[in-house]
């Protein structure tokens, strides 16, 4: 026999909806778990962790964050694509991380040309 309660995960914060252009969340960069309907972002902000869908055009701009920086996001709103579709456009920036050109100081062995 099943119980009628309701059950609420604990641990797992605040689900937030992209909708309004200007939202914006700051906060430790914990990566991406997979949700009910999709995979969703994980962020620890002031007020503990956020959870947020990760459209194409989010995702794709957060993977390059390493788990631990601290990140800004925000949704800048819609877009239409030179192909015409509508998508959802953001900005992120990322502090202290290391861009290309400090992360490829480290010297590589040379190669001789034979």
């Amino acid at each position: 026999m099943a119980s009628l309660k309701r059950w609420r995960r604990i641990g797992q914060g605040q689900f937030h909806r992209w909708e309004t252009p200007g939202d914006a969340f700051q906060g430790v960069w914990r990566g991406i778990r997979d949700g009910r309907f999709g995979r969703l972002g994980i962020l620890d902000t002031e007020v503990g962790p956020v959870a947020f869908p990760l459209p194409a055009a989010l995702r794709v701009r957060l993977v390059q964050v390493h788990p631990g920086n601290l990140v800004l996001v925000r949704y800048t709103g819609l877009q239409t694509s030179k192909s015409g579709r509508t998508f959802k456009a953001f900005d992120v920036f990322v502090a202290n991380q290391p861009t290309w050109d400090t992360a490829a100081s480290t010297s590589l062995p040379a190669i001789r040309e034979a």
